[in-house]
């Protein structure tokens, strides 16, 4: 038998080789298909949505028309397609109809205000994305990203040196280490230095206020956060530059 073996291996060494050879290959091209799917289909921002101003949400819907309400559609309807979850709630079944036809205004403030913001603010971001509408700032590295988005802003001038951030008329996705200066029953406001000073509480502010409807946390403590919002005012005296939230990420 022992005979039969090594003949046996003397003419079919090669083979072995080589199929062995073509079974890694094959299982090193299914690590990278998958590993790259995985990264693919992941949202490009992970971090978890803390706080979410279902109005300003709807706004988006609502006020500027077709500028973003038919992506936005759009985009909720694919959702509602292919959700098994929103399409088994009970609750919601109702809406199958309308997303069948066409999403409705209706199906859209259900998603947002009902149990799927989370979702919702997802397809914002992709949506305000691809309209090159969202500028990063990072606080911390007192940096504005270069992008589309920051020339769009700009008539394609931007500055060449220091960018004003109220000057950005647009969303800004602002990342600094905020922390919790003042909590009530009504709203938990938060401020970010600029860059990283000695006493974070001196020099040029951001401040943010979360009205508590829209916590999606029963607490929130200070942190590096990222917030989507809208540059509202500066105040020279206290060198504070408000921003509107439309969700907070941590």
């Amino acid at each position: 038998m022992a005979v039969v073996d090594e003949s046996w291996l003397a003419v079919w060494w090669p083979w072995l080789l080589v199929w062995g050879a073509t079974a890694a290959l094959l299982a090193a091209s299914v690590a990278i298909v998958f590993r790259y799917r995985t990264y693919y289909r992941s949202p490009p921002r992970q971090d978890i949505c803390i706080y979410l101003d279902a109005r300003l949400v709807m706004d988006l819907y609502h006020r500027y028309g077709g500028k973003y309400a038919a992506a936005l559609s759009r985009q909720v309807e694919k959702r509602v397609s292919t959700s098994r979850r929103f399409a088994g709630s009970a609750n919601l079944d109702p809406l199958r109809a309308d997303a069948e036809r066409g999403v409705t205004s209706e199906v859209f403030e259900r998603y947002v205000v009902n149990d799927s913001p989370i979702s919702i603010i997802s397809i914002v971001l992709g949506v305000l994305d691809n309209a090159h509408d969202i500028v990063d700032v990072d606080l911390i590295s007192q940096e504005v990203e270069a992008s589309d988005a920051l020339d769009k802003a700009f008539n394609r001038q931007p500055p060449t040196e220091h960018v004003r951030l109220q000057r950005i008329h647009t969303f800004l996705l602002i990342q600094g280490e905020f922390r919790v200066v003042d909590r009530t029953p009504e709203a938990v406001t938060l401020n970010a230095p600029f860059g990283e000073p000695d006493d974070p509480a001196q020099g040029p502010q951001v401040r943010i206020v979360c009205a508590a409807a829209g916590l999606r946390t029963d607490d929130v403590y200070s942190g590096t956060f990222r917030c989507l919002g809208r540059v509202g005012t500066w105040d020279a005296a206290t060198k504070t530059l408000e921003v509107r939230p439309t969700a907070v990420f941590h």
